[in-house]
């Protein structure tokens, strides 16, 4: 067998370095492929009328969520109006009350309390808790001013003042007015009742109806007419029936 020659120490160190760049030429004229994704494909063919449901849900959300921030637009309005009108309502009672108008002493307040980080220490607070089982309360009252010493002054008067005797003897009161019973109450509401349903029945009443009611009157009247003669001794004239239309 003939003798293998030896490699060297730079054939051996080199072979790798050969190998790699084969590797790299099969890799460079290798051809691009295109790979579908099967399932994607599948679900993409398949799904239009999944994705038409899912538009019309996305877009009856937008539509509740634009009417849900429109009613909370509507709402704060109102409070805004409500507070509003509480105010000129304020306003008009201390116009008749015969107060000043107290925008600058609010705006006043407002300062000092964004000032001082508080209310005015002028106001006379008072605190007064009320706890349960469940929940405590507390409440703040605060008073600003007294309407009757502006509204109404005191006055003084020269006349004396009343001796002891006067203030013993009680003073007679007149009687207070008493309202109706109710058994007036109740006849008022009757009477009442009864006028209604006239007005109702003669509403609805025909022609013949009413002359009807209007003979029957009439008789009612003479009757009585005759009833007062007699008890005044004199003789009721007879009516004269032989006088009518038909004759001249």
């Amino acid at each position: 067998m003939p003798a293998t020659k030896a490699k060297s120490n730079v054939a051996l160190l080199t072979e790798g370095a050969a190998y790699i760049q084969r590797a790299k030429k099969a890799r460079k004229e290798q051809v691009e492929e295109i790979k579908f994704d099967d399932e994607a494909r599948r679900e993409w063919l398949t799904g239009f009328s999944k994705r038409k449901k899912a538009k019309a849900e996305e877009k009856k959300a937008r539509a509740k969520e634009r009417e849900r921030q429109e009613h909370l637009e509507e709402r704060r309005n109102a409070r805004k109006e409500l507070k509003q009108r509480a105010a000129e309502n304020v306003k008009s009672v201390r116009r008749a009350m015969g107060l000043e108008d107290d925008e600058d002493d609010d705006e006043e307040e407002e300062e000092d309390s964004n000032e001082d980080g508080g209310p005015s220490a002028s106001k006379d607070q008072e605190e007064a808790e009320f706890s349960d089982d469940e929940q405590i309360a507390t409440v703040t009252i605060t008073e600003d001013f007294d309407p009757s010493a502006s509204v109404y002054p005191i006055r003084t008067s020269t006349s004396p003042s009343p001796s002891a005797n006067d203030k013993s003897e009680p003073q007679p009161r007149k009687p207070a007015v008493k309202l109706l019973p109710p058994s007036s109450k109740r006849a008022q509401k009757a009477d009442e009742k009864k006028k209604e349903k006239k007005k109702i029945s003669r509403s609805m009443e025909t022609k013949a109806e009413r002359r009807k009611g209007k003979e029957m009157e009439l008789r009612k009247r003479s009757k009585k007419a005759a009833l007062a003669m007699e008890r005044k001794g004199k003789t009721p004239r007879a009516p004269n029936k032989g006088k009518g239309k038909g004759r001249r």
